[in-house]
């Protein structure tokens, strides 16, 4: 395309384009150098405030956009980001001199639900003029997540087998609890309780009223009888669900 309308010969605007591409992909790439903090929130139900700080120490200024979504997870836990339910930011688009920090704050509803309320603060960097000749300038993003909720809340994990539409095993975990989960790993307990519980190394959050589905690969469904999840304020074990849940 690019060489009929250049009027070239068909290809050559083409074969150029490629090799503009390659020649692209040699160059030193370079990416500001920022630090966030915290990188994570916990609020308590009572709390509609917060914030967080963006220092840039790079030696050049960073453009940034600050977006707040409300966060769920679809079941197979990829993040589902709603921009009508996030929270407010102030300011939402800053520029950071170079060796310079700026505060964020973000408010969220008077009122905080019964249940957790989880919701993410997007942070992209945007592109400036500043990049050095024959240098590629790699934009940044950080998703940070945000939760509110009452001190009493708490997690109830439960579990349940089912097949993927290859007939392979599932495990189907539900938090019909208050409060999210950040696993690390999910260990498989066995009919053989003599036997080393198989370990799931998979890192997911499970929010509150929140559902994954998870391959068990080669593990035969029908020999677990346990399922423990690996937090990092220990192990929850999960209830085994009734058959009508």
């Amino acid at each position: 395309m690019t060489g009929h309308l250049l009027g070239s010969r068909p290809g050559r605007g083409l074969a150029a384009g490629l090799c503009a591409l390659l020649m692209a992909g040699t160059l030193p790439a370079r990416a500001a150098s920022l630090r966030i903090l915290p990188v994570r929130i916990e609020m308590t139900a009572e709390k509609q405030f917060c914030a967080l700080t963006i220092a840039n120490d790079d030696a050049n200024a960073a453009t940034l956009q600050i977006r707040g979504f409300g966060w769920r997870a679809d079941k197979a836990g990829q993040v589902q980001l709603d921009p009508d339910t996030g929270p407010m930011i102030n300011p939402s688009i800053v520029t950071i001199p170079g060796g310079d920090s700026r505060l964020i704050r973000c408010s969220l509803p008077a009122k905080a639900g019964s249940r957790e309320e989880s919701y993410r603060l997007i942070i992209d960097e945007l592109p400036t003029a500043t990049a050095a000749p024959g240098t590629v300038r790699t934009l940044l993003r950080f998703s940070i997540p945000l939760f509110r909720a009452r001190s009493s809340a708490l997690p109830l994990l439960s579990w349940s087998l089912g097949q993927d539409a290859g007939g392979q095993s599932k495990l189907v975990l539900v938090n019909q609890g208050d409060r999210h989960v950040q696993a690390g790993a999910v260990n498989l307990r066995s009919v053989d309780g003599g036997r080393q519980p198989v370990k799931l190394d998979r890192s997911f959050y499970l929010l509150a009223d929140g559902r994954i589905e998870l391959p068990v690969g080669p593990v035969d469904g029908r020999s677990i009888v346990g399922v423990e999840v690996e937090t990092a304020q220990g192990r929850l074990t999960a209830a085994r669900a009734s058959p009508e849940q």
